[in-house]
């Protein structure tokens, strides 16, 4: 079986990627619904925001998964 990557450390990644894809469209700020500004360092995101890239990686996970990786 895979041995895959820690889920937080690579929900940071994730997140960082999603601020520069943002970033290179000229986007400086994004809020969620709650009114929280997600354009900021993983480790300044509230645990629901957080939640979202892990719920990312999870899903890729999944799939690697089901492909028998």
């Amino acid at each position: 079986m895979l041995q895959l990557p820690d889920l937080e450390l690579v929900a940071e990644k994730v997140h960082e990627a999603w601020m520069k894809t943002k970033r290179d469209q000229g986007v400086t700020t994004r809020l969620s619904e709650t009114g929280e500004e997600l354009m900021v360092p993983y480790a300044q995101l509230s645990e629901p925001a957080k939640e979202l890239d892990r719920m990312t990686v999870r899903t890729v996970y999944a799939a690697i998964e089901a492909l028998g990786g």
